[in-house]
């Protein structure tokens, strides 16, 4: 789909690809688990604590959280995050129209409702909750949600694919509540987009200044120094009746998951998120501390560039996929943390076809490869620590192909070089990070050609596009279904992402705070649920 004529998109390898993907780059303990790796099968330990049911609950105190990484490009505004502690601190101050919730499904934020308009999905009516203030004592309105809007797109900032085909002169308030989105197409996913990119869709007051931070969320600004820490209090008008418990939210970069890990056993903070496989089975035996295993929807797919050989194969995709063992690669390279996945991706999304499944099965891949005349086929796979098991994923990649005859050479470099604007996107054969997305946001931001921010792999197929179309144009479900299953039937037999697991999140607490439990997108801290934490 060819946005072209829409708005201006950023070219691929440009800045608006560069964010979504750093939002795991804080995560430098990319290789822990590499050691031993093909050895490593079956060591690790997937224990976790749930957080006790009915666990007495006190007003009151400063909640101190830690995550690994920060930098002095760190910001406050809420729609030019850079890394996934940027997107903890916009969770605490600010808030989006409509969100996932911890169990990756839509639920309705600031909007009360979004709905097609007159029944068309070629324009929709955001409708917002009353009795909402901003932390400046404005009351939510629509003109802020269009103010939002426009300053995202004119900006080219990250959330601008997600708003989809729309018509921007078109969007205007209906009234001090009531918002209508023209779309310039169908647009039937519309609220799904906005669930799957609410991490740049913050919405913000009319005539917002990134220097004075405004949002309606749980905590209020008090202080922040990037790179080191951010200091927020409670909102007492939240409209969240009785939320947040704690006073105060200070949230803490660390330089890497072992000084994260030490100051939560000593005690110096009570929630940490993001950690590294080979941590759990440490912190789960310590007194003080409870574990927590999210199984999720996240994956780190390898990516490979149809429009260069020898990936333009589709034998030489479907060979490399068949080579990889996922059971071994997860608890080899991630301790055992992740369920295997075939190559597809979105699975708590309805429309899902769960009866694709892929093994491991070498015969078959020599076969492909033999047709494909590559028999002993060479290739370099760029890797890089961007997100935890990123390196070690392929590094026994590598170890798994020499069964089948190939020789994949790693190009390890820093994650600077790997983002580095024309190298980012444009790696031949390489590796990326999702949290879970509904299947077409995630195909809208990936596979469609030049109108998708984050295509690596470079797919533009008509006829890809052409279902996705379809899709978004038919308001019967079975329908849309019957589409997507073609789709994703693509996606396995011709497409060019390997997807061999989606990926747990590790999370830790004191047993001095409750209020926590699992969340499937990817997110941390029980996706950013500062909000129902509290101390015991």
């Amino acid at each position: 789909m060819d946005r072209s004529d829409e708005r201006s998109t950023p070219l691929l390898g440009e800045g608006l690809g560069r964010r979504q993907f750093l939002r795991g780059i804080a995560a430098t303990g990319a290789i822990a688990g590499a050691g031993g790796l093909l050895a490593a099968c079956g060591s690790g330990s997937k224990s976790s604590t749930a957080d006790a049911a009915g666990a007495p609950r006190k007003r009151g105190g400063n909640l101190k959280v830690g995550l690994a990484g920060g930098s002095s490009s760190d910001t406050l505004d809420p729609h030019q995050g850079l890394t996934y502690l940027d997107t903890g601190r916009f969770e605490a101050l600010y808030q989006p129209l409509v969100k996932l919730d911890k169990q990756a499904k839509n639920e309705f934020v600031l909007a009360e409702s979004i709905t097609p308009y007159n029944g068309s999905l070629s324009a929709w009516v955001i409708r917002l909750r009353p009795g909402v203030t901003f932390h400046s004592g404005k009351n939510l309105a629509a003109d802020d949600v269009v103010f939002t809007i426009n300053r995202i797109i004119s900006n080219s900032f990250s959330g601008t694919t997600f708003f989809g085909p729309i018509d921007l002169k078109g969007v205007k308030a209906l009234d001090d509540r009531t918002v209508l989105v023209p779309m310039t197409k169908p647009f039937g996913s519309f609220v799904d987009s906005l669930a799957g990119g609410w991490y740049y869709l913050y919405v913000v007051p009319n005539g917002f200044n990134p220097k004075t931070p405004d949002g309606t969320g749980p905590f209020v600004y008090q202080s922040f120094t990037p790179g080191q820490r951010s200091v927020f209090v409670r909102n007492k008008n939240y409209w969240k009746s009785g939320l947040p418990y704690v006073d105060a939210l200070t949230i803490i970069d660390f330089s890497d998951n072992t000084a994260v890990q030490d100051s939560l056993v000593t005690g110096a903070i009570q929630a940490a998120g993001q950690l590294d496989p080979p941590q759990i089975p440490a912190l789960a035996n310590t007194s003080g501390v409870k574990t927590v295993v999210s199984q999720t929807g996240q994956f780190k797919p390898f990516t490979m560039r149809v429009d260069q050989a020898p990936f333009n194969d589709v034998n030489v995709r479907q060979a490399l996929r068949l080579l990889v063992d996922r059971q071994q690669l997860i608890e080899s390279a991630l301790n055992g943390y992740g369920v295997v996945a075939s190559d597809v991706f979105a699975p708590y999304d309805p429309d899902f076809d769960s009866s694709l499944h892929r093994q491991q099965d070498i015969p078959q891949a020599k076969f492909l490869l033999k047709k494909a005349g590559m028999d002993n086929l060479t290739v370099t796979l760029t890797t890089s620590a961007i997100a935890t098991g990123t390196v070690a994923m392929a590094t026994v990649l590598a170890e798994q192909a020499t069964a089948a005859g190939v020789t994949i050479k790693l190009n390890q470099v820093d994650p600077g070089t790997f983002f580095a604007t024309g190298k980012y996107l444009n790696w031949s054969f390489s590796q990326d990070y999702y949290s879970y997305a509904a299947y077409l946001n995630q195909v809208a931001q990936s596979f469609l050609g030049s109108a998708s921010p984050f295509n690596e792999t470079h797919t533009n197929n008509a006829q890809y596009t052409s279902w996705y179309d379809q899709a978004n144009a038919t308001a019967d479900l079975s329908t849309r279904k019957q589409i997507v299953y073609e789709m994703q039937q693509y996606d396995f037999t011709q497409g060019a992402y390997i997807i061999p697991t989606f990926m747990d999140t590790l999370d830790a607490y004191s047993d001095k705070i409750t209020g926590y439990t699992t969340a499937k997108v990817g997110e941390s801290i029980s996706n950013w649920d500062f909000e129902h934490l509290s101390f015991i």
